[in-house]
């Protein structure tokens, strides 16, 4: 009785060791690994959103749990999740900035081409303008040699914008420089031109003072400017009978 006791115990011991003894490698997984290691070797990132993945999903969740594959299954399991969820997000980062170039690439609507070209058009009575609103006035002194000269503050009527006034240089180099800008204000706040009008108080023209007068010889001149020389005074004798000096002889008579 006692050996068959025995005995039944190493049955039982033998039984529950071979339930728990591993299984080997495990085709599933083998299957598995080799068609995740063909598509991440042909998209890289992008093979996680392959509709094949899923049948390497499949593979990998009928492995063994006591096979010797069955925590490579795991692991494998799980890179593929991570992979799928960064594709997903970098896909809606995709979608998110192509959205926002499209929006800025949008053309716009409303807008009348007229008015701009009315805009651009020069005057016809004046030089047309090469400088707008905005261009430096450094810059422009460096294109130029310094022919916007600074001159008196000022602060404009409604708005309260303040600046400076430039104005070109009175000489013929700078007006041939900048042409569009003879006559007007330059408006200048904070080194940028602000605007231009025509001046309120332009430079005074000129006065011709006429031809000089004709130059004289210097021995001319100062023969002219002396008095003429009157000479030594004069003293003479009278004589009582006698002529005076200077006038004619009396006549004689003549024998007959």
């Amino acid at each position: 009785m006692a050996l068959s006791r025995c005995a039944l115990l190493c049955v039982v011991t033998l039984a529950f060791a071979a339930c728990h003894r591993s299984s080997g490698p495990d085709e599933n997984y083998q299957q598995a690994a080799a068609n995740y290691q063909q598509l991440y070797a042909t998209e890289l990132d992008d093979a996680y959103g392959d509709p094949r993945m899923d049948e390497v999903v499949a593979l990998l969740r009928k492995v063994n749990s006591r096979s010797d594959d069955a925590a490579a299954a795991q692991t494998l399991l799980g890179t593929i999740e991570r992979g799928r969820q960064a594709l997903a997000k970098e896909r809606a980062d995709r979608e998110k900035m192509a959205a926002a170039a499209a929006q800025s690439a949008a053309p716009l609507v409303n807008i009348d081409p007229s008015r701009f070209a009315a805009a651009e058009e020069p005057d016809a009575g004046q030089a047309q303008d090469p400088y707008g609103s905005g261009a430096s006035v450094a810059e422009l002194n460096k294109q130029s040699g310094g022919c916007l000269v600074e001159n008196e503050p000022f602060t404009e009527q409604g708005t309260g914008v303040g600046g400076t006034v430039y104005r070109v240089a009175p000489s013929d180099t700078c007006r041939s420089k900048l042409p569009g800008m003879v006559g007007q204000v330059v408006l200048v706040v904070n080194g940028k031109i602000y605007r231009r009008t025509a001046d309120p108080r332009p430079p005074p023209a000129p006065v011709d003072a006429g031809p000089p007068p004709a130059a004289r010889p210097a021995a001319a001149t100062a023969r002219a400017a002396q008095p003429a020389d009157a000479g030594e005074p004069q003293y003479y004798i009278t004589v009582p009978g006698q002529p005076q000096p200077g006038s004619a002889p009396a006549a004689q008579d003549q024998p007959r």
